[in-house]
């Protein structure tokens, strides 16, 4: 019995049934003791566990070297896993294993990048004392002198962090003084105009080429005076696409669907789709052919006089 045993103990009408059920899985009955009428108490060997265990029973308790090696072996793996843990708390608090950059600017952000790698840091390398982050600090701040209001560098558990603000004398918007014209034929449907004179307004109609805002107003001294001119004007366009393919090759519903994703693939890239219209569609010769108007929302604003 010293080698590993589990002590059961059942409460069964028909043991006899239980033991042969035992015998045809080749389970191996130890000291079986009957505790009174219908409780009975054996031993099975512990290797045999996984084939005891359909039978739902509960241990009592557990005896022998087996016992012991198995308990001192959970015991072992126990150990393995909290070294384990306190090693990668160890590991984590030592090495950078992400960096974020917080900024406003993609370009910015780019060169941080590059003097983040002139300095050998990146996700895997050990983590920087205070006195090298005030020396990238630094460096970072004499790179970009006169391009950023702040900067901070700093580590929170295993990432370090850059914050930066681009300064608002960096950001140089180029002054714009040219008239705005129609790039097309339309009725106006928005205007957002920041700055100018102008000149018309919605739902009016414009030719291509047509003042929308001028960069010229008169004072009240009836001086004229040039100023700048920026803003978005949006206006309902039209256009009409046609498409054609052989009757041979395709049936009525198929070509109808082959030749508005054809038309529908021509309008490229637009502001917005107001409405689609069918304008005609039938056999012209030997061909199906499909006309479609469209009716548009476009920014029409141009500096460029047509």
């Amino acid at each position: 019995m010293k080698f590993g045993y589990d002590l059961y103990e059942v409460v069964s009408e028909d043991i006899i049934t239980l033991l042969k059920s035992f015998k045809e899985d080749h389970i191996t009955v130890f000291q079986l003791n009957k505790v009174d009428d219908f409780t009975y108490r054996f031993y099975l060997p512990i290797y045999q566990r996984i084939l005891v265990r359909k039978y739902h029973l509960t241990i009592i308790k557990s005896i022998g070297i087996l016992y012991y090696l198995l308990l001192l072996f959970y015991r072992k793996l126990g150990m393995i896993g909290a070294a384990s843990f306190i090693l990668t708390v160890f590991l984590c608090n030592q090495f950078i294993f992400g960096v974020e950059i917080i900024g406003n600017n993609p370009k910015t952000t780019r060169l941080v990048n590059e003097v983040l790698a002139e300095n050998h840091i990146n996700v895997g390398d050990r983590k920087r004392s205070y006195e090298q982050l005030n020396d990238i600090y630094d460096d970072m701040k004499e790179k970009f002198k006169g391009k950023i209001d702040y900067l901070n560098i700093y580590q929170e558990g295993s990432v370090l962090f850059i914050k930066y603000t681009n300064s608002v004398g960096a950001k140089k918007v180029k002054k714009s003084f040219e008239n705005i014209y129609a790039s097309k034929d339309g009725v106006i449907q928005n205007i957002d105009v920041s700055s100018g004179n102008i000149m018309v307004k919605v739902n009016d109609y414009v030719k291509k080429g047509d003042l929308l805002v001028s960069n010229t107003i008169t004072s009240t001294s009836e001086v004229d005076k040039i100023i700048e001119t920026q803003g978005v004007i949006k206006a309902y366009t039209y256009i009409d696409y046609e498409a054609s393919i052989s009757k041979k090759k395709m049936d009525d519903g198929e070509a109808f669907s082959y030749l508005l994703y054809s038309i529908r693939s021509k309008l490229g890239t637009i502001d917005k789709i107001d409405r689609e219209k069918v304008l005609s569609y039938g056999i012209i010769g030997d061909k199906r052919v499909l006309k479609m108007q469209y009716i548009l929302i476009e920014d029409i604003a141009t500096k460029e006089e047509n």
